[in-house]
């Protein structure tokens, strides 16, 4: 009888779950947003979890050489997640008051000479004739941001709780994160006793196979697109000073942010650092372009292969196919999770080609 329970389980399932996306499409999909949305700090602290966990057995194994012994119980492992999080609120804490401050600065240096910068550009073309398509452009994008204001509070409200509801779950992600670190085997333990009761041997197996290929595909695609968008964002930095451009490290911050969207993050981030520049000198502007283009072929060809590229295992177009369905289905936690799935599950099937072929 049990046999049977673990053979039928599961297709059962799949077959049910396909009947209900034929016939009421929009019923599970509402019921998935609603279940994705309750499970989106859990899903985080796993993903922190995952990311951490091999800094937390590092900086373990280290106090255990400094000690000449290991610590009694989880002494060791709660001492190492307490370091490890020590650090990264170092690190997070200095970027907070030497970067933003100067960001901020920036910003609002930008912000007080719009006026002055768009003044600058009707005098210089308002004779050309060439260029009369450029100023009535920039007239139609300013009527159209003054006509759009009163709009733009009401998102900004909405933008602002959807900030914190982020950011409450991201906060909730990390204490999660400590609990899942700190109980590590007994919660394994407890998931693995449970599939072995309910699945087969074998599927039990291949289970377990995907589980570790989606772990390792997720840590190794999150460290590398953060070493990836911290490079850009560096190289870019000291580009634009060696170049005389303007506001390098606003840019620079915009070009690395945006960085963390695979593939063309940094096209992303030229678009409003462009206009920025445009709007200071127009020449400036098409350099600004031309040295982005430099850049992300330098990117594309050398960091991103060797960062993030080999780490994941997949083709760019199946990245962005990963990155769509992802952000559809579970927003950035569901991109977070969409690259480092679909990557095992191409890897998975490759690995079967190779070994019929």
């Amino acid at each position: 009888m049990k046999q049977n329970i673990k053979k039928y389980f599961f297709p059962c399932l799949l077959l049910f779950l396909a009947l209900c996306l034929l016939l009421r499409p929009e019923l599970l999909l509402s019921l998935w947003h609603k279940l994705w949305g309750t499970a989106v700090p859990v899903v985080l602290g796993i993903i922190f979890a995952a990311v951490i966990d091999p800094a937390v057995c590092t900086f373990e194994k280290a106090l255990g050489r400094l000690l000449k012994k290991p610590l009694k119980g989880n002494g060791g492992r709660f001492l190492s997640i307490t370091l490890v999080y020590l650090l990264i609120a170092a690190v997070f804490s200095a970027v907070v008051w030497i970067v933003i401050p100067r960001l901020i600065d920036s910003a609002a240096l930008f912000a007080g000479s719009i006026d002055g910068y768009y003044r600058d550009l009707r005098l210089r073309y308002d004779s050309s004739q060439e260029a009369s398509w450029l100023i009535t452009w920039l007239d139609k994008l300013l009527d159209y941001a003054s006509d759009k204001l009163p709009d733009l509070f009401g998102r900004t409200f909405s933008a602002t709780a959807d900030f914190l509801k982020s950011a409450a779950n991201v906060l909730l992600g990390l204490v999660l994160s400590v609990y899942f670190l700190a109980g590590k085997e007994h919660i394994l333990d407890f998931i693995r006793s449970g599939a072995r009761s309910a699945m087969s041997p074998e599927s039990f197996r291949k289970a377990a196979r995907v589980i570790s290929a989606v772990n390792c595909s997720l840590v190794n695609f999150i460290s590398g697109q953060l070493t990836e968008a911290v490079v850009l964002g560096t190289l870019c930095f000291c580009g634009m000073v060696v170049l005389g451009f303007e506001y390098p490290l606003l840019i620079s911050t915009i070009i690395g942010v945006t960085a963390l969207i695979p593939v063309a993050g940094a096209f992303i981030g030229a678009i409003p650092s462009a206009l920025v520049l445009f709007l200071v000198k127009p020449s400036s502007a098409l350099w600004f372009i031309v040295f982005i283009i430099v850049l992300q072929q330098l990117e594309n060809n050398l960091i991103y292969p060797k960062v993030v590229g080999k780490s994941v295992g997949m083709p760019s177009v199946l990245i962005l196919i990963a990155i769509i369905a992802g952000a559809e289905l579970g927003g950035a936690a569901g991109i977070m999770l969409g690259i480092p799935l679909l990557s095992a599950v191409y890897m998975l099937v490759k690995e079967s080609i190779e070994e019929k072929a």
